[in-house]
C-alpha cells in the first residue's frame, strides 16, 4: 500500500506479548514493528497519503490522521482493521534536521488471543 519500491524495512518480526490483566499462560497478543527508510523523505509524505488513502479500501478504519502530541508534531496515522482483531500506529519520522535518514515507523498490534487447549504461547 504504500508503494515505496526502493525503500529498505527493518527485519524484526512478529512476536508474542502478554495481555494486561490476564494469565500470560492462556491468553498472547501479537506485535509487530518495523520501519520502512531508504528513500527521499518526499517519497515517505507521498507513502502516508498513500496508506490514508487505500488503507480504507482494505478493511481499515483511520482513527487519526494529523501530527501527533509530541513537540516535533509527527504525521501520525491510527487505524484499526474492520476484518481483523488489529490496530496500527503509522508515524513519519523526518530526521533531515539531525543529519539521519528520514523514516516511516510502523507498529501493529492484535487483540487478546486464547492459546488452543493443550498448547503453549510459543506453540499456538
Amino acid at each position: 500500500m504504500m508503494g515505496l519500491k526502493n525503500a529498505k524495512s527493518t527485519e524484526p518480526g512478529p512476536h508474542a506479548a502478554l495481555c494486561e490483566g490476564k494469565d500470560p499462560e492462556r491468553y498472547y497478543m501479537v506485535r509487530h514493528a518495523w520501519a520502512v527508510h531508504g528513500v527521499p523523505f518526499e517519497d515517505l509524505q507521498q507513502a502516508m497519503e498513500r496508506l490514508k488513502k487505500k488503507m480504507p479500501e482494505k478493511s481499515w478504519k483511520i482513527i487519526k490522521y494529523g501530527p501527533d502530541s509530541s513537540p516535533a508534531k509527527t504525521l501520525e496515522l491510527i487505524a484499526d482493521s474492520t476484518e481483523k482483531k488489529f490496530s496500527v500506529a503509522v508515524h513519519l519520522l523526518d530526521e533531515r534536521k539531525k543529519g539521519r535518514e528520514s523514516r516511516i515507523a510502523v507498529s501493529l498490534v492484535s487483540t487478546c488471543y486464547e492459546v488452543p487447549a493443550g498448547k503453549t504461547v510459543t506453540e499456538r
